[in-house]
């Protein structure tokens, strides 16, 4: 057996050894996507600056648009060979896995890449009116493949535990990337086009770099049994991510459409301060997908299960309010003044992702229940309310009509899991907390919003800072019963106590 195809196996640990192993790769791994989540914050500013408002919304949406070409070239595809690749202990077996999925993938870029590109003016003039559309949509369709190339091989590298190459693939693109851009702007003054063959070259090189690091888990496929059994697995997961990155095209689509393009750059814009909700909430998938498995059939688990949904919700909604206060501050540090009408959209699109956020904490009977094609329903309903609200609302409030559309559409889709999951497996959830402190966010955001619009931002702002406080006072009184809260004083006494000594 080759040494790069031994993979270390965390089944022969103890369990003392089991939680090291799974705390020091949740470290990791989930460093490396905060990371490459964070790239985009860290070239925001960079580009925002450097490009014109209506030119920074081009580069949002044509990257969007590479993010979602790959999702569905991949369709599904990295759940699948997750699922199988541990269904096998024989490393010819797991070879032929990994194979007959990425030669597939390849088979789907070879059968629509080309007749894309060749659409690829009549598209690029529906996309939008700048004059270098066929280009980008060009550099976008090149890129495609080394996209998939870089997804494929950091999640071969990730599933056997070869973390050293995985960071050298998911933080070395991000470093490099970074670093060709800052040289691209400050030494060579780029321009849209000259921009996107950067993404591309450092795409390809990474890509290819994967490809040969896994280079030992490849082989010739046989037979294509692997991929009979994969596909029916992978469909309906390809689905769900489809659609998940199909919604933030739709977005940007409606508001080139209906909008124009500084209205595009501006939404761009909102949408980076949004995702620093992402992180944290990012953060919390990692420990609490294998946590709340991991304890569902302990005796206090609805307990368990509770006391998480509420310090989850008040955090979140919490911190919905924060960033709605510094939210025109950090725009105008970041990005200048220019983008100043951005700030109409972060109070709703972080609103949206923190109920959706809490949402998973409560629509965890669905993976109790074994049940996932029940999230095949929640994401229909995610794209339809969004899409109707969306082109609705934008008609009547303009900008800030696509981010409330969009909130709709993740706040109907916690509910549909809600309710899904409590059919399948029901728990004893206390809900009215939750959803008590969720109407009050929505309440205070829209009364921050009119104000701001109305008289400043500073009202608007002295608005959401007092829902701030009012949250975390309905939490604490109405949320937390007084055995709750005598835990939590206590918890935080002692934890002064270990400062302080």
């Amino acid at each position: 057996m080759r040494k790069d195809c031994i993979i270390d196996d965390p089944s022969r640990l103890n369990l003392r050894q089991r939680l090291h192993f799974l705390a020091k790769d949740s470290l990791l791994y989930g460093t490396a996507a905060a990371l490459n989540k964070a790239f985009a914050l860290i070239t925001f500013p960079l580009l925002a600056r450097y490009f014109s408002v209506e030119d920074y919304g081009v580069i949002d949406y044509f990257n969007i648009l590479a993010s979602l070409m790959t999702i569905v070239f991949v369709f599904g595809q990295d759940s699948a060979v997750a699922r199988f690749f541990y269904e096998y202990a024989e490393t010819p077996k797991r070879k032929q896995v990994i194979s007959q999925s990425i030669a597939f993938q390849i088979a789907l870029l070879l059968l629509f890449i080309p007749p894309l590109w060749l659409m690829s003016e009549q598209m690029a003039r529906r996309l939008c009116s700048v004059s270098e559309a066929n280009t980008l949509l060009k550099l976008v369709l090149l890129q495609v493949p080394f996209l998939l190339f870089i997804n494929f091989s950091q999640n071969i590298l990730k599933w056997t535990f070869a973390r050293a190459r995985f960071l050298l693939i998911s933080i070395g693109s991000t470093v490099f990337s970074l670093f060709a851009l800052l040289v691209g702007i400050v030494v060579f003054g780029l321009g849209l086009v000259e921009l996107f063959v950067i993404y591309l070259v450092t795409r390809a090189v990474f890509g290819l770099l994967g490809l040969w690091l896994i280079r030992n888990w490849l082989t010739l496929p046989k037979d294509w049994r692997f991929l009979r059994e994969m596909l029916p697995f992978a469909i309906p997961y390809g689905v769900i991510c489809a659609i998940g990155a199909f919604m933030p095209a739709l977005e940007r689509t409606f508001i080139v459409q209906y909008l124009g393009d500084r209205e595009l750059g501006l939404y761009a814009a909102g949408t980076k301060v949004a995702m620093l909700i992402a992180l944290p909430v990012q953060a919390f998938q990692v420990a609490w997908g294998p946590f709340s498995l991991a304890i569902h059939r302990e005796a206090d688990a609805a307990q368990t299960y509770n006391w998480v949904l509420k310090v989850f919700a008040i955090g979140m909604f919490a911190l919905v309010m924060m960033l709605t206060v510094v939210a025109e501050t950090v725009i105008q540090i970041l990005a200048s003044d220019r983008y100043s009408g951005a700030s109409v959209v972060v109070f709703p699109l972080v609103m949206g992702l923190a109920g959706q956020a809490v949402g998973w904490v409560t629509a965890i009977g669905i993976n109790l229940s074994k049940k996932s094609y029940l999230n095949l329903y929640s994401y229909f309903v995610f794209m339809v309310v969004s899409a109707i609200a969306i082109y609705g609302l934008l008609h009547v409030f303009g900008l800030a009509g696509v981010a409330w559309g969009s909130m709709l559409g993740y706040l109907a889709k916690a509910g549909v899991e809600t309710w899904l999951a409590q059919r399948s497996y029901p728990l004893p959830w206390a809900f009215s907390g939750a959803i008590g402190m969720g109407v009050i966010t929505i309440a205070v955001g829209l009364a921050s919003q009119a104000l701001a619009s109305s008289f400043s931002h500073m009202v608007g702002n002295i608005t959401a800072g007092l829902g701030l406080i009012g949250i975390v006072f309905f939490g604490w009184v109405h949320v937390f019963n007084r055995d709750e809260r005598v835990r939590i004083t206590s918890f935080v006494y002692q934890l002064r106590k270990k400062v302080c000594a």
